[in-house]
C-alpha cells in the first residue's frame, strides 16, 4: 500500500497528488494507535481513504504545531 520510492517535494511535504489515485479510493483500516489519532481531530469512522487519513494527519500536525503539545 505504501510507496516507499515516492518522490517528495523539496520542503518536504507530501501531496495527494503524489498518491495514486487508486490508492487514495482505497479504504485503509487504521492500527489503533493512529485511529485513536485520527479521531482526536474530529475523525468519527473506522475506515478512511488515504485522501482522508492525510487530512486527519494534517488537522493533528496543525494542531500540534499551533497549540504546541
Amino acid at each position: 500500500m505504501c510507496n516507499t520510492n515516492m518522490s517528495v517535494p523539496t520542503d518536504g511535504a507530501v501531496t495527494t497528488s503524489q498518491i495514486p489515485a487508486s490508492e487514495q479510493e482505497t479504504l485503509v483500516r487504521p492500527k489503533p494507535l493512529l485511529l485513536k489519532l485520527l479521531k482526536s481531530v474530529g475523525a468519527q469512522k473506522d475506515t478512511y481513504t488515504m485522501k482522508e487519513v492525510l487530512f486527519y494527519l494534517g488537522q493533528y500536525i496543525s494542531n500540534y504545531i499551533t497549540l504546541g503539545i
